[in-house]
């Protein structure tokens, strides 16, 4: 529709969609921040407050079908269009905001009053005074300096009949973001455009110089060069806090506006009784009548201006929980010598803003590490992967931007486990071990997810850089840097290439593969270079740095050799690859072994090799789509054009999701039945509205059954919905997901309910793999679940089977010492059974110096455990005495019988000696008769 203007500001019409970038388009346009990375964020903020007021519901107020598609680096933005835009200023009327940057801001009295009853009163959005051309004088010099740089087609082609300044200095009442437009269209109806935020800058991420809460500069990044070392980014202008935060916060203010209040009451009760004791005269007449209806008329009187005065104190207090989301602005002028009275409230707004950031710093991060230390996945299981990561935080009115501080703060907890480890081991008498420890999976989940979103940017700049380059051959660039993100600190030598091709092959990339990975008519001349293919080094060098600049965080667990094997190489591929919608071979790749970039340029217009993922090993990439209305907490969610699609925009039906917050507070309050009626009326509407099962909130509607069901122990019931749980669980996030796995769990609960152990043992195993594949070996629950398993065989008498996984129990470190003591007895118990109770009485011994040293000698569970141990001492000593005895009753035995054997040898030896006698007499007998058998006879003498 501009063609006279930029490339990537080129705006498209389809099917009356309107189609751009998320890009900064210069400065022509009324905006407050500028930068890409700002108006990327912005688009995405955008779109969210367009779902927030769509689902308000309000009459008269209007807002666009929003979508937005992330693609090969690109965001672009999916408008429908208000009525009569195309057709000329005659058929639509800017009521609110500016469209040109150097117009004046319009304020229609009636579109005020519409956002007043929706964005004040519903999402306490405040009102306040702006200057109707709020920008300072710099950004307007600057914005006529570009204007003046334009070709005259483009000027002529706007109508910038709003622009001129008469000089008078005007104020108007905005509620709401100063960028956004209220729009009359042709048909009469009032469309909200440009609504980037509902909620305040975060203060956090302001220079202190600037207002800010300089929290981040009293943390020492001078260590690290990779840390920006101010807040000067453009991204972060952007930067706005969460509904639930603004929402925890006036529920903590609430709270002690209660608390004052009712201390305030009762002061006042306690003064006025005193009063009326100090006036009462015991010689008045308690008959006085008159006297009574004047105190009757007085108290009257007295309760009617305290309840004005009360309702007044809660006006006022329900104004201090509207913000004002226009504080912290940038290139915007003072208001202070125009409206003195709007400058101060801008004051306090900035100050409060203060506080809100503060209460997120100082409470909410560290009391999310806290409970995940102390808790330990009992109240809610610690997430496993970056998606249950996202929605645990963002629940908790956390940004993705805190992961960082969230990090900082697990490396500080971990120190203290440390500490007190060392301490312990110097002096075991006085100093003791607390039952509980930081978590090791909570850092490594920390550190790879923001390793994920960084490594996401970084590849989108390099899809950007290159080009219509990396547009024609992106699978080169994506293998490239997946490859170099799994990979180990060292690169494969050329001799180990040649070693490893010799044994397993190489992939070799024929005409065939690459014309499969290339696209065509892409757009540009066909004579662009292509862009060298980057080592590891390089690729690693702009993550690490990337996640500085976004995070504020230096990595301790990736991209070097001292990490302890802590690195979560397998889902750190699943993550990035999630969040950049690419789909790879399902085959075994060399995870954590050495890289190979092909390295330099590409030849001939081929594909270089990389290993361990090759540029074939590329299947495609999705793009990635958000919808305004869409449920995800997530947001983005790929969207497939296979034959076995499922919908990726998940919208929001408000009687549905009723109905489902309906049934999950009767649960809350032990309402079973009613919750299981309400959940199930939830799951029949969606599907006579959707017209399939396949959907988030059918999902979960289900899973709220199957616990309606298990709890009133209608254990078939109970089986049924949560098989059913775990099919849409697994079609919808994969088998590998968050939802398969709690699904896994609940359903092995359901099975050893109804007796099914063997059924039940089939899925906990599941659930076990999940844990240890998505969050690591060192996940939190892997411990106490294999212990479950363990006791599962001890109910099977299968006491070999039990021990087994007792001892994988054992292996794997628990963050709650009292499951390591629970286990080293059950373990100590089937040794017993076993019969062997020397090892029995080892593990007991660990159990009892677990007890001993957190719970104390007088708790009761050491005193049984010390009891336990003597017994299974005593056995063994028993046990050894008799073996001791066997032993030397068979020594006795084996002696006899070498004694016996001994004579029976000699007599033996004595009958052969004999024999050998004899039959040597009987030789030499035999002899003698031969030899006298040949002697010569002497001749006869004949007569004569």
């Amino acid at each position: 529709m501009n063609p006279n203007e930029p490339a990537r500001s080129h705006v498209y019409l389809h099917n009356n969609i309107f189609f751009s970038r998320a890009v900064d388009a210069g400065l022509d346009t009324f905006k407050i921040i500028q930068g890409d990375g700002a108006a990327r964020k912005s688009a995405n903020r955008e779109a969210r407050n367009v779902g927030v007021i769509h689902r308000l519901d309000v009459r008269g107020l209007y807002t666009l079908g929003t979508v937005l598609i992330d693609h090969l680096g690109t965001r672009f933005v999916c408008q429908s269009i208000v009525p009569g835009i195309l057709n000329g200023d005659k058929a639509h009327t800017l009521a609110y905001g500016a469209v040109e940057a150097l117009s004046e801001l319009q304020c229609d009295e009636e579109m005020h009053k519409l956002l007043e009853n929706s964005l004040g009163e519903e999402c306490m959005v405040a009102t306040r005074a702006t200057l109707a051309r709020p920008l300072s004088e710099e950004r307007m010099e600057d914005i006529k300096q570009f204007k003046s740089s334009l070709p005259p087609s483009i000027i002529n082609a706007r109508d910038e009949s709003n622009v001129q300044d008469d000089g008078e200095v005007k104020v108007n009442n905005i509620c709401g973001p100063v960028e956004m437009k209220g729009i009359i269209g042709a048909d009469k109806r009032k469309y909200v455009l440009d609504c980037a935020r509902l909620t305040p800058r975060d203060a956090n991420w302001v220079s202190k110089s600037n207002g800010g809460t300089g929290n981040w500069e009293e943390v020492d990044s001078s260590s690290s060069d990779l840390i920006p070392s101010n807040l000067d980014d453009d991204e972060w202008t952007a930067a706005v806090l969460r509904p639930e935060l603004v929402t925890s916060y006036a529920d903590e203010k609430l709270k002690g506006f209660l608390l004052a209040r009712q201390a305030k009451e009762a002061d006042k009760l306690a003064k006025a009784n005193e009063a009326k004791k100090e006036e009462t005269d015991p010689s008045t007449d308690a008959s006085d009548k008159e006297q009574e209806g004047l105190d009757a008329k007085k108290l009257a009187e007295e309760k009617a201006e305290a309840d004005k005065e009360l309702r007044k104190e809660e006006e006022e207090f329900v104004q201090t929980l509207r913000y004002n989301v226009n504080v912290f602005l940038p290139h915007v002028k003072s208001i202070e010598n125009v409206d003195k009275d709007a400058y101060d409230k801008l004051q306090k707004d900035e100050e409060e803003a203060r506080k809100l950031a503060s209460y997120l710093w100082n409470t909410v991060l560290p009391d999310v590490t806290n409970k995940l230390r102390m808790d330990n996945g009992k109240s809610q299981q610690i997430p496993v992967d970056g998606k249950s990561l996202t929605e645990f935080l963002h629940k908790r009115g956390i940004n993705c931007r805190y992961l960082g501080r969230l990090a900082d703060l697990a490396k500080i907890e971990e120190q203290k486990d440390i500490d007190a480890e060392k301490a312990y081991e110097e002096n075991k008498k006085e100093n003791k071990l607390p039952r509980f420890r930081m978590p090791l999976c909570w850092l490594e989940l920390l550190e790879c997810e923001m390793v994920a979103r960084a490594a996401k940017h970084v590849l989108d700049s390099y899809l950007l850089e290159n080009g219509s380059t990396a547009a024609v051959q992106p699978a080169q660039t994506i293998a490239s840097l997946l490859s170099a993100v799994v990979s180990s600190v060292e690169e494969e030598t050329a001799a180990e290439t040649e070693l490893r091709i010799a044994i397993n092959g190489v992939d070799v990339i024929d005409a065939d593969a690459m014309n499969a990975l290339t696209l065509f008519d892409v757009g540009g001349n066909g004579d662009a270079v292509n862009k060298p293919v980057r080592g590891r080094a390089d690729i690693w060098a702009d993550i690490v740095k990337e996640v500085g600049r976004r995070f504020r965080y230096t990595l301790s667990l990736y991209n070097n050799n001292n990490t302890g094997n802590r690195s979560l190489h397998t889902p750190l591929l699943r993550r990035i690859c999630q969040r950049s919608g690419i789909r790879i071979v399902a085959k075994k790749y060399d995870i954590g072994g050495k890289y190979v970039s092909g390295g330099g340029n590409t030849v001939a217009g081929g594909l270089n090799y990389t290993y361990p993922i090759s540029s074939v090993d590329i299947l495609d990439v999705l793009p990635l789509i958000k919808h305004a209305a869409s449920t995800g907490e997530e947001g983005f969610s790929p969207c497939r054009f296979d034959a076995n699609n499922t919908s990726s925009l998940h919208i929001v039906l408000a009687d549905g999701k009723a109905l489902n917050d309906a049934a999950i507070r009767c649960l809350n309050s032990g309402n079973i039945s009613i919750a299981a009626d309400y959940a199930q009326e939830a799951v029949s509407f969606y599907q006579r509205v959707i017209d399939s099962p396949l959907h988030v909130q059918i999902v979960k509607c289900i899973h709220l059954l199957s616990k309606c069901h298990f709890f009133v122990q209608d254990h078939d019931a109970a089986i049924l919905s949560s098989l059913k749980y775990l099919a849409l669980s697994v079609s919808l996030g994969g088998f590998d997901s968050m939802e398969a796995l709690t699904a896994h769990s609940q359903l092995s609960d359901a099975y050893f309910a109804a007796g099914k152990v063997k059924e039940g043992i089939k899925h906990l195993r599941a659930a076990q793999f999940l844990m240890e594949y998505l969050g690591g070996g060192h996940y939190s629950q892997l411990a106490a679940t294999y212990y479950k398993i363990g006791t599962q065989y001890i109910e099977g008498e299968k006491l070999q089977d039990a021990l087994s996984f007792y001892s994988a129990s054992q292996n794997k470190r628990s963050d709650d010492r009292m499951i390591d003591g629970i286990c080293a007895s059950s373990a100590a118990m089937a040794f017993a059974h076993l019969g062997k109770f020397s090892e029995a009485s080892e593990e007991e011994k660990t159990a009892y110096q677990l007890y001993l040293t957190m719970l104390g000698e007088d708790h009761e569970r050491t005193k049984i455990s010390s009891s336990s141990l003597l017994q299974f001492m005593r056995y063994s000593l028993e046990q050894r005495k008799l073996a001791t005895a066997q032993k030397t009753k068979l020594t006795k035995e084996m002696e006899a019988d070498a004694i016996a054997a001994s004579i029976k040898a000699e007599e033996d030896m004595e009958e052969a000696k004999k024999k050998q006698k004899k039959k040597k007499k009987k030789a030499t007998g035999n002899k003698s008769n031969e030899n006298a058998s040949e002697t010569p006879q002497p001749t006869p003498i004949a007569a004569s």
